[in-house]
């Protein structure tokens, strides 16, 4: 297996240094560990992006972020269950790097406008797959 991947096409976009007259040669490949960067960066913005309330009411495609209310207690066995529904929901429309991901609610403190989750999924490079677990943290 290499250790490369192609560069998400907004990574190889942005502008690093806008003060340059210059710019690099585009970076075409990413390591392992830049590509499970990528993705944690990916993650962090898609959960911490809210649905709008037009596209609350229905399943629509572009309904990108996530719609998700704090549970009232970490001990709502069936608010932490459709909370990690959603996200397993969203993550699996709009991160198409990742396979089989399932979340888990790590810690919802006493401060229940910040959840820890855990992402478990596999990237697969090269019809290879490594499992790989993803720390997240969403502000409700």
């Amino acid at each position: 297996m290499t250790n490369a991947a192609i560069t998400p096409l907004f990574e190889r976009l942005v502008d690093e240094n806008p003060e340059a007259s210059f710019e690099k040669k585009s970076k075409r490949f990413l390591t392992f560990e830049e590509l499970q960067n990528s993705i944690l960066n990916d993650l962090s913005y898609l959960l911490n992006t809210r649905v709008a309330p037009l596209w609350k009411s229905g399943p629509l495609p572009y309904s990108y972020g996530v719609n998700v209310t704090a549970p009232t207690s970490a001990e709502n066995v069936f608010e932490i269950q459709e909370l990690e529904s959603r996200i397993d929901n969203v993550v699996r429309r709009f991160e198409p790097r990742l396979v089989n991901a399932k979340s888990q609610v790590i810690n919802v403190g006493s401060d229940p406008s910040c959840i820890f989750i855990s992402i478990d999924a596999a990237i697969t490079l090269e019809n290879h797959k490594t499992p790989l677990s993803f720390p997240v943290v969403i502000d409700i």
